[in-house]
């Protein structure tokens, strides 16, 4: 008699029945009541409030910080709820870009296998059983270069991680082929969100991309002199100058007296001062702006963008519009990407020539 293998499981009768659906239960269970209680507080909004309480406890406490973002990651990645994307920018930013990507790779890897050998253990006996006969060309391709298949569709952005984790575990792959496929195919994507959390300042501009960072501004010079001393009412550098809190004016007097002592940290100081003005809900509706709202357009998703789309009317050579986080050239380079694999692949098939039995 043969024995079992993982390629093919044994046949489970009503016990077994019982056993996935309490699993199926202890497990929704346990992803509703995870998501009613930490799905706020994971937000990027909320984290944005918490933002110097988060980097203070990481300096008390390092090693609790790293276990505990492990920990989550692994869970919210196992259960497959919503948020990994959100929180590989969080700890890219948190973590810096070396540490984050450790820390993300193999936490990704273990929760994708976590839900891999959950969706193998519930449905794949049942799958198999009603459509095995339809499966079996499919089953026989992954038998040949399942491996291939994971990679490629790992690599392709369009494609959801957590839908791939559940038809993978209907499938005859090995949990092993699956894991190292699974860490080696995934470090591109993780690489992307994780370097573009990691070039985010401030947690509160990647919650909220209307924010001003340093690549916005395209002409130090000219705006310290737009929104300097000598900004006369009602310019919108007086407009902005009247929002400023006391320590950003004083900056910007100090930095236009000699604009060569701009320094990385004087400018940040600036974006941040800068950043505090954009969220006031009267600094569009001030009458300097009276001019440049129509040219803003329409925008109710929120105040800082609506400022900001003002600002950018009204000084277009010195404040450049919003720019996603992950950009187009970004994106497009994960898809070529994907789409490597494949067609070398059919390059190869094409140009070495089949050896005749």
């Amino acid at each position: 008699m043969t024995q079992p293998t993982e390629a093919d499981p044994p046949q489970t009768g009503s016990a077994g029945s019982r056993t996935k659906f309490l699993l199926i239960a202890v497990v929704a269970a346990a992803a509703g009541g995870l998501y009613i209680q930490l799905g706020d507080r994971l937000s990027l909004d909320y984290l944005a409030t918490q933002e110097t309480t988060l980097r203070q406890f990481h300096q008390d406490s390092p090693a609790l910080v790293y276990g505990a973002a492990f920990l989550i990651y692994v869970v919210v990645t196992g259960l497959s709820l919503p948020g990994a994307a959100a929180m590989t920018l969080i700890m890219g930013w948190y973590f810096g870009f070396v540490r984050a990507l450790i820390l993300v790779s193999f936490a990704s890897t273990l929760g994708a296998t976590l839900a891999f050998l959950l969706s193998r253990f519930v449905l794949r006996d049942t799958i198999q059983a009603k459509f095995g006969d339809r499966l079996e060309s499919f089953n026989a391709a992954l038998d040949r270069e399942g491996a291939f298949y994971l990679f490629t569709l790992r690599l392709i952005p369009a494609v959801p991680f957590f839908v791939i984790n559940v038809v993978m575990g209907l499938t005859r792959v090995k949990t092993w082929t699956f894991w190292w496929v699974s860490q080696i195919g995934m470090l591109a994507g993780t690489m992307v969100f994780v370097y573009a959390g990691s070039t985010i300042p401030s947690l509160a501009q990647l919650a909220d991309p209307s924010q001003l960072r340093p690549g916005d501004v395209r002409d130090w010079p000219a705006l310290i002199e737009t929104i300097g001393p000598n900004a006369t009412s009602p310019t919108p550098g007086n407009a902005i100058r009247s929002q400023l809190d006391a320590p950003t004016r004083d900056l910007v007097d100090q930095l236009a007296g000699s604009t060569s002592s701009i320094t990385p940290e004087s400018s940040l100081q600036l974006l941040n001062g800068l950043n505090t003005a954009l969220v006031k809900p009267d600094f569009a509706l001030q009458p300097a702006w009276s001019s440049f709202q129509s040219s803003a357009g329409e925008d109710n998703l929120a105040i800082t963008s609506l400022n900001r789309s003002v600002l950018v009317a009204a000084l277009p050579a010195v404040i450049s519009a919003p720019r996603p986080i992950l950009s187009k050239q970004l994106l497009l380079a994960f898809v070529l990407l994907g789409t490597f694999p494949i067609i070398a692949k059919r390059l190869m098939a094409r140009l070495v020539p089949k050896q005749n039995d």
